[in-house]
């Protein structure tokens, strides 16, 4: 996998612009968050909430801006990624923990990929055979890393930085071009939180962040220690242009999630069918499915890319394993096949929809306990040095997780005690497919809090050893001045017996003067 070793190569600085340090690597980081699930999510709530949930949008992008940017932090202070630290940091049984829902996060998304795939070939060749289109979708995400991938380190980092570029700026000039007049709603209210939405609210959360990605940004960007001497100017410009790439992915998900809304009026997605035409009403364009599936093509190749780094990195540090980096690529593949095989076997094209719909709420569960270690190492002085993160940062990153934490308790409450729409689909009440069975769920999400939880209260390893400096260095500060004062009457009673010496010899000389 040359292309994997490009993507370092990018980020040590081997690219041919200063630039592509740190543009690049925000470029390769975003294309994760444009899949057709993320699209799905933001539609179907825009459809069933109108514009209610456009203000935790901007929320969760803000926390994926924040974590993303705290990883590389990491990386580039320590020289080592965060699932590296992770597993120096905490026991076996949590590093276990995390490396389960790191590879969950990991599974849904390359599930999603596939399943984007196929219904994108579905969309521009007009069949309505998803095991034929799920077949077409993995043999493409397996064979283009090695047709777009040149075996030169520098020029495949570059290449690759210039597709995630070319795939993002498309897709989003796309859907601005497909949308003659953009909806602008400007009088956005708090976010009405209720059982009704926690599904969608997950849906939203898990779209807009996902865990495994951190992993990714502080292993890419670590060997940037070696190269760079003044970090802080660094930080600054991966800050910016984290930010800048992220808000064209909340440009997409505000356009897609408005322009639902305005098109639905508020009328609930209860078929695939009805998803495609509410799509087809957005992107106007005859076009649109053709550039939807070379967005998603493209898009294919880089995601491919960055898990097979978050494969490699979980499985290294968390449960000891050294595979090769086509191992890693091709198990992703295998194994994302069978959910995606089994759900269009059994369900057909509603059991694709649920599916979609159903990935970024697996990846919710994985945010809470997963943003603990990041912001966690982050604050560490005595990992981070004098580059750890100030008082305010550290008080927003309890904010985000928080914010992770107690949407995810809102989706078990109401899953496990509610009577909404989309419960009574889990639970099979209505004709929806159920793909996951409900207990599965349920075991899934209060498994997840309690861990996130646990966590909460499990302090790093380092923590202990920082306190003792801290101890020692207050005590030495006490021990100061009585060190001082000790020392000081020392002195002084030397010179006071000096003196009498000095005293008593010239008595001697004055009686030796008599006499």
């Amino acid at each position: 996998m040359d292309a994997v070793h490009g993507v370092e190569s990018l980020a040590g600085g081997d690219g041919r612009h200063h630039v592509s340090r740190t543009l690049g690597t925000a470029l390769l980081i975003s294309v994760g968050y444009i899949d057709l699930g993320k699209w799905v999510a933001a539609v179907d709530a825009g459809a069933r909430f109108g514009y209610d949930l456009v203000l935790l949008v901007l929320f969760f992008n803000f926390s994926a801006v924040l974590n993303q940017y705290l990883s590389t932090c990491i990386g580039m202070v320590t020289g080592k990624n965060l699932a590296e630290i992770s597993s120096q940091e905490y026991s076996q049984f949590i590093c276990v923990g995390l490396g389960l829902q790191a590879g969950m996060s990991l599974f849904t998304s390359e599930l999603t990929m596939i399943l984007g795939i196929a219904v994108g070939y579905n969309l521009v060749f007009d069949v309505d055979d998803f095991i034929t289109s799920i077949i077409f979708a993995c043999v493409v995400i397996n064979v283009l890393p090695y047709l777009l991938s040149p075996r030169d380190k520098r020029m495949a980092g570059t290449l690759n930085a210039c597709i995630a570029g070319f795939t993002i700026l498309c897709f989003v000039l796309g859907l601005l071009i497909s949308q003659p007049e953009i909806p602008l709603h400007v009088n956005v209210m708090f976010p009405k939180l209720s059982g009704e939405s926690a599904y969608s609210l997950m849906a939203l959360m898990g779209a807009n962040i996902m865990s495994h990605n951190f992993y990714v940004h502080s292993s890419i960007v670590q060997v940037q220690r070696a190269h760079v001497h003044t970090l802080g100017a660094l930080f600054h410009d991966h800050l910016f242009s984290i930010l800048f790439t992220f808000t064209g992915v909340f440009l997409v998900n505000y356009v897609l999630l408005s322009s639902a809304a305005a098109e639905s009026s508020h009328n609930v997605i209860h078929t695939f069918h009805d998803a495609v035409e509410l799509m087809n009403e957005i992107f106007t364009s005859s076009m649109a499915p053709l550039v939807l599936l070379a967005v998603l093509l493209f898009s294919s190749h880089i995601i491919a890319l960055t898990s097979v780094i978050a494969s490699h990195v979980v499985t290294e540090h968390f449960f000891g394993a050294n595979l090769s980096l086509v191992a890693h690529h091709v198990l992703l593949k295998l194994l994302s096949m069978i959910p995606a095989i089994y759900s269009a076997k059994v369900a057909g094209s509603e059991g694709v929809y649920q599916l979609i719909i159903l990935c970024p709420v697996i990846q919710a569960f994985t945010l809470p306990s997963s943003v603990i270690p990041v912001f966690r190492i982050a604050s560490s002085s005595w990992i981070m040095g004098n580059y750890r993160v100030s008082l305010r940062v550290e008080i927003l990153a309890s904010l985000a997780f928080c914010l992770t934490l107690f949407i995810n308790i809102i989706f078990a409450a109401e899953i496990l005690f509610g009577d909404s729409d989309w419960t009574n689909s889990l639970k099979g009440n209505t004709e929806t497919p159920v793909l996951i069975p409900h207990t599965v769920l349920i075991l899934m999400s209060c498994a997840s809090i309690a861990f996130a939880l646990f966590l909460a209260v499990t302090p790093l390893k380092s923590s202990s050893r920082e306190a003792e400096t801290q101890e020692l260095s207050v005590h030495s500060q006490r021990e100061a001045p009585d060190e001082i004062q000790r020392y000081s009457r020392n002195i002084q009673m030397k010179r006071a017996a000096e003196r009498n010496v000095e005293v008593e010899a010239d008595v001697c000389t004055d009686k030796d003067n008599r006499t």
